[in-house]
């Protein structure tokens, strides 16, 4: 009951934040014309996006299997790729749920531990943090301008709608810095208490050295070259589905390359705010950049909106389909 009560409080807070983010997104949005402007889309480049999109999570399989044999398990590439799929679908019904859910399937199905298939995601998540880091810091160091621009949420934006003048509010005097601040204080209060009542050093010793097996597995990784095609290879998706994406439109089909790099930095920093597949913050920051660029207000919410609902909607459908199929395999 509790872990329900849990569960059913952190997908309202995230819907919540979404929901009040969408809105200073698309306060000034008309929707009424949106199926016209889907209309004159070409459809051909977005499912080439959405293709790419869904690759991503194919060769984060894969790597995934290579961190697992050195602490010894053989997951059949299959079973794996139809994880990380599971684990996509979700993190957008429950936000960063999809870790947890990846370890406890491949517990349930391949008998890997959960504590030490947790602690190669986290290895995982520290390669693509080094990536994800040279990447946006590359990026930065090129487009600075236009970053500064957006956080510091200029005048110029402001007036587009895209950007709430909220935005330029300094860190300490944001009611949201202090309630996130309250919150982690009560949570270690609480974890305090639980640990002195259960006794739960033990426990906890056991699930630190299954972690720490686990994400000590990336130094042994029999195919370190394989390995890094990977990582690289998955980025390169996700960079592509933004890219790809961009000749959809006619207004958006020009801006360039380093565009789409700027618009896929600044979506991935979005989205590590927990809302649903990153709704909301991703929308926000997307658009924004666009409109930076000389794309107009309108085509820029237009884009973002087509462009993160299609990914939605294909993690989603993959999902599905890799439970189902997951079911079936242990069945037969």
């Amino acid at each position: 009951m509790k872990k329900i009560i849990s569960n059913s409080i952190k997908i309202i807070v995230s819907l919540l934040i979404a929901a009040v983010i969408l809105y200073f997104t698309y306060r000034d949005y008309d929707f009424s014309l949106f199926w016209s402007d889907l209309a004159g889309m070409h459809l051909g480049w977005l499912i080439a996006a959405v293709t790419f999109s869904a690759l991503g999570p194919v060769f984060r399989g894969l790597r995934w299997n290579l961190i697992l044999e050195p602490i010894g398990y053989r997951i059949p590439a299959r079973d794996s790729i139809l994880t990380v799929f599971t684990g996509y679908a979700a993190n957008i019904l429950i936000p960063r749920f999809g870790e947890i859910s990846r370890c406890a399937i491949l517990d349930t199905y391949n008998k890997v531990p959960f504590s030490k298939s947790f602690g190669t995601l986290v290895a995982e998540r520290f390669v693509d943090m080094i990536l994800l880091v040279l990447i946006t810091g590359t990026t930065v160091l090129t487009q600075f301008d236009k970053f500064t621009a957006l956080f510091r949420g200029d005048a110029a934006l402001q007036t587009t709608g895209s950007i709430p003048a909220e935005a330029a509010t300094p860190l300490l005097q944001t009611p949201g810095f202090w309630i996130w601040t309250a919150v982690a204080l009560i949570a270690v209060i609480t974890v305090s208490i639980l640990w002195v009542k259960f006794d739960l050093w033990e426990k906890t010793r056991q699930f630190v050295r299954n972690f720490w097996s686990g994400f000590t597995a990336l130094k042994s990784v029999s195919n370190l070259p394989l390995f890094i095609i990977w990582s690289i290879g998955i980025w390169i998706c996700y960079y592509l589905e933004m890219y790809l994406a961009f000749f959809c439109m006619d207004s958006t089909a020009a801006i360039g390359p380093t565009a789409g790099l700027v618009c896929f930095v600044a979506g991935s920093i979005a989205v590590l705010i927990p809302t649903p597949n990153g709704a909301g913050p991703w929308h926000w920051s997307v658009a924004s950049m666009l409109v930076l660029y000389g794309v107009s207000h309108t085509d820029a919410q237009t884009f973002a909106l087509v462009l993160h609902t299609a990914q939605t909607f294909a993690y989603l459908l993959f999902g599905a389909i890799a439970w189902i199929a997951l079911h079936l395999i242990r069945r037969k």
